[in-house]
């Protein structure tokens, strides 16, 4: 059983990224925990007064949030009808990356699925710039879901590598597991200003090819000095409907984000985004 943890504020965006992953996992046993993170500041003005005497403000927020929850919940069950399929409430207080590195631990999560943009008219939650962080600083692989991505199944897929260093078997798990059970095709990607590899490519490469044997796949190697352009002109021109990478080089990631920012990637690349958690 997949234990995956979906991020939600109750935005259109944030519910379309849930039903997005309902429908990915639809052939696979899972335990969905939905987690809503609330912020403490911006309630005290609007929720004081309505306190009765002797209650607890910090309860009394939990527990509204968590009602919602579990209606969203209830809702789904409703939608999609899935045996194999099923889910969990997690309401938290104040941080989106501290409340998602929690719940990682407790529940042993295996994927975290969001969406790249959440409520901008609501302050009170704290969810939609906060993509970049997730990707940075929680344990697991994250997979960010464009709003305007339609569900649909995916048949072609994308892995970009710099075949700087080795991989495990483990950090490439559920990009492998979904490529084999779901039968995608793989295409790999190397972007590289040089016109050839050198010895300690090919050999990650050949590891690769060794990971890869029960998948439908090809390696693919472009030259071009802008990454971004040639990521997103390969997804166009090859009907790409899923793309990863690994998050290896913290120095690699905060250039394709930092110069690019999270708002840009996500409507530069209108394909789910796979972020593969590299493991020391």
């Amino acid at each position: 059983m997949r234990h995956i943890l979906l991020t939600t504020d109750f935005s259109e965006n944030s519910i379309h990224a849930i039903n997005y992953a309902l429908e990915l996992f639809t052939y696979t046993e899972c335990e969905f925990h939905l987690l809503h993170v609330v912020k403490s500041s911006t309630f005290i003005s609007d929720n004081l007064m309505q306190s009765k005497p002797g209650e607890s403000l910090y309860s009394e927020l939990i527990a509204s949030s968590n009602t919602e929850v579990e209606k969203l919940i209830s809702t789904l069950e409703n939608k999609h009808h899935n045996l194999l399929h099923s889910f969990k409430p997690v309401v938290d207080y104040d941080n989106l990356v501290a409340a998602i590195n929690q719940t990682v631990e407790l529940n042993k999560i295996d994927l975290i699925i969001m969406g790249t943009k959440g409520a901008t008219n609501l302050e009170k939650i704290i969810f939609g710039s906060n993509t970049l962080r997730v990707f940075q600083r929680c344990h697991v692989s994250v997979l960010a879901i464009p709003a305007d991505c339609g569900v649909k199944r995916i048949k072609n897929v994308l892995f970009t590598t710099k075949y700087q260093s080795t991989y495990k078997l483990e950090d490439l798990g559920i990009l492998i597991d979904l490529a084999e059970h779901y039968d995608y095709k793989l295409d790999v990607l190397h972007v590289t200003e040089k016109e050839q590899m050198d010895a300690k490519q090919k050999v990650v490469q050949e590891e690769l090819e060794t990971f890869f044997r029960n998948i439908n796949h090809q390696f693919v190697f472009k030259t071009g000095a802008n990454y971004l352009k040639t990521v997103t002109s390969y997804i166009e021109e090859n009907d790409i409907e899923l793309f990863s990478m690994m998050r290896k080089q913290h120095s690699f990631l905060e250039h394709l984000f930092l110069n690019h920012k999270t708002e840009q990637i996500a409507y530069n690349i209108k394909v789910p985004f796979l972020m593969l958690a590299f493991k020391d």
